[in-house]
Order: C-alpha cells, then structure tokens, then sequence
C-alpha cells in the first residue's frame, strides 16, 4: 500500500465524520477505504463494555455476523494486544485464528483464517474493536499498523453509539 493512497482514503473517511454524517455514510466510507487500502472478506466495527468482555457489532459486511449481534471475549493474546497494549492483533493464518478466538469454527465457515482486529480507542480507553478478516495467511504485522489511524477515526462515532443487542 502506498502512503499517499492510504491519507486519501483516510481524508475521504475523516470528512464524512467532520461533517456529521450519518453512521451509515460513515461506515460505507471506512468499507470502501479499507477495501482500496488493504483488502478484507469481512469487516465489522464492533462497541466494547470493558467490564464484561462483551461486545455489540455497530457494523457488519457479513449476513452471518448481523449487526446487533453479541459477541463473548476472553482473556488471550487478542486481549493482551487490544485491551492492554492498545495496539492491533493480527491472527495470520488459521492456528492463531483457532487459539484466539472461540468463534473460529464460524469465522472459518465464511472463508476467512487471518485477521486484524484493531482497538477503537476513545479518551484513553478501548470502546470498541475494528476487525477485518480475510483468507488464510493474508494479513501481516504491517497490515494492523495500517489500520491504526481509520480505528482512531471512528473513535468518536463508536463512543458515542448506543448499541442495541439484537433479540
């Protein structure tokens, strides 16, 4: 990826956001950008309660993934760089993917087996998570870097939404 190509994508995003736009301009902004920038199957924006582990997908590329949908975390090396090291996880290939997370079976049924997931970070604390999921062995370190800035864009949005688990 080129630099000059990753700011526009970034401005394109950071604009939407500046001019108040609705959630899904925005979303549909950070999907075309990250889709342009680095490339994914899936891509979901995810509100984060801290205190449970538990988490309310805002945004979602995927039928199976819906938006409302819950989702359970652990304690693992997805936590230790997300939630502690406030940086992105990437799961390479399928054997980190399946020693991460528990929903690897479901992840896997979608044709995906690396990710990025990449914390959304607002006033100092993780208020949500920004994953991206392609094929086997298809995200690097580098990739999560990428994804650092478009994550600290919807910083704002993320904070600010009230989620609503589907029921």
């Amino acid at each position: 990826m080129r630099e000059p190509a990753c700011k526009n994508h970034l401005g394109s995003l950071e604009a939407a956001i500046r001019d108040a736009a609705p959630a899904a301009v925005v979303y549909a902004r950070l999907h075309e950008a990250l889709g342009k920038v680095i490339g994914f199957k899936v891509l979901t924006v995810q509100k984060l309660d801290l205190a449970t582990l538990r988490s309310v997908r805002l945004y979602s590329s995927e039928k199976s993934y819906p938006v409302g949908g819950a989702k359970q975390h652990i304690r693992s090396a997805w936590s230790e760089a997300v939630l502690d090291r406030h940086s992105a996880y990437v799961a390479h290939d399928l054997a980190a993917l399946r020693a991460t997370f528990p929903d690897s079976a479901a992840i896997e049924a979608t044709g995906c087996g690396s990710i990025v997931a990449t914390p959304i970070i607002h006033a100092g604390s993780v208020v949500g998570t920004m994953n991206l999921w392609h094929r086997d062995g298809y995200y690097d370190d580098a990739a999560g870097r990428i994804t650092l800035p478009f994550a600290s864009a919807i910083a704002r949005l993320v904070h600010e939404t009230q989620s609503k688990r589907a029921g």
